[in-house]
């Protein structure tokens, strides 16, 4: 291995967690990465202590001590690391990525490739036009921030690796978009066969309630208890992630969200963890996904009838506990995106070991 290529990818974000279990596979199968996020801090009010290797700065730690921090950590990346994968976030905040930031890595000729997760893509306007769930109104001051950004940072950085959904909005910036498959430690979820012997468990916990439609999900389960069904739902928030992995392994069934339209990473830890998963996919992006994804789709009209289905259909449950484990084992073992995302690498501009 050249002296180059033995410096670890840096995963820069948090995002769910998937940049800590990519760089674990990677160091896994021989290519050191490290995830280091900006500070100790979750989203909104939620602690679910997700795991990483490095935190720049802490969370309570001044503004100006917080700057220079990340300027420090900055400088020390073209000797520190052969590549810059970041996740949803860059180190000098704002949308002027190119003032700075981007052109010192690039004229240090540091590869660098983008992932994106959700709100820090997505067009409102876009978004809306394609799906008439979304949780947004209409915003177009916070559409040009996010097209400002998408510019800033595709002056440096050329590549984008992201899902199907986020790639509508940012294609037209980058020099090219590859796939990516958020990643799940398969160790972490062990497959328990389904008990039809006993009421349907509903797990739902919903980081932001809004964009997760659960007033409507809420309302499903009252029509559906009014009905004299059988079945216990469990509505939980501010769980760790090792909390949530518990009550994931208890239920039976997880409802994901309703409004966005495409899945994140809970839904692919659901059905890891062989678990029905209900969740809204766009129908154009159906095609964009495997074709064996097993979710089960439901929008917000069609929640309480695909609720009693699955209620009323324990065959059905079955199946697809089997169907969900195995397609996260193909698609989204954290091994497996490893892999493919060192092709991605290489492409990018990895110096070659």
């Amino acid at each position: 291995m050249s002296s180059e290529n033995s410096k670890p990818i840096l995963q820069y974000g948090s995002l769910a967690a998937w940049p800590y279990w990519l760089a674990e596979a990677l160091n896994a199968l021989g290519h050191p990465s490290i995830n280091v996020i900006p500070e100790e801090t979750d989203v909104h009010d939620l602690d679910r202590r997700l795991p990483f290797h490095e935190a720049i700065c802490n969370a309570s730690a001044p503004r100006a001590v917080k700057f220079a921090r990340r300027a420090t950590f900055l400088s020390s990346i073209p000797s520190r690391f052969s590549l810059v994968h970041y996740h949803g976030s860059h180190l000098l905040r704002g949308s002027l990525h190119h003032m700075l930031e981007g052109r010192y890595l690039a004229a240090r000729g540091v590869p660098m490739l983008i992932s994106f997760g959700g709100g820090d893509a997505r067009i409102v306007e876009m978004a809306r036009a394609r799906n008439p769930y979304f949780y947004r109104a209409a915003d177009p001051a916070r559409d040009d921030r996010i097209r400002a950004y998408l510019k800033s940072i595709s002056r440096y950085v050329r590549f984008a690796a992201t899902d199907c959904e986020m790639a509508e909005y940012v294609a037209p910036y980058f020099d090219k978009v590859f796939v990516f498959r958020q990643p799940v430690d398969l160790k972490r979820f062990d497959f328990k066969a389904p008990d039809a012997s006993r009421p349907p468990v509903f797990l739902h916990v919903p980081t932001e309630p809004k964009v997760k439609g659960t007033e409507e999900i809420e309302a499903a389960f009252d029509q559906l208890r009014a009905e004299g069904h059988q079945f216990e739902f469990k509505k939980l928030r501010q769980l760790t992630q090792s909390e949530f992995y518990r009550e994931l392994s208890a239920c039976d069934v997880y409802v994901d969200e309703l409004r966005c339209g495409s899945h994140g990473v809970t839904a692919v830890e659901a059905m890891a963890a062989g678990k029905p998963t209900v969740t809204y996919i766009r129908p154009d992006l159906i095609e964009k996904y495997p074709a064996e994804m097993p979710l089960v789709n439901a929008n917000p009209d069609t929640i309480t009838s695909v609720l009693r289905g699955l209620i009323e259909d324990p065959q059905r449950r079955a199946s697809l506990a089997y169907e969900s484990r195995q397609y996260v084992e193909k698609y989204h073992d954290s091994l497996v995106v490893a892999r493919d995302m060192m092709d991605i690498y290489r492409q990018v501009g990895l110096p070659d070991g």
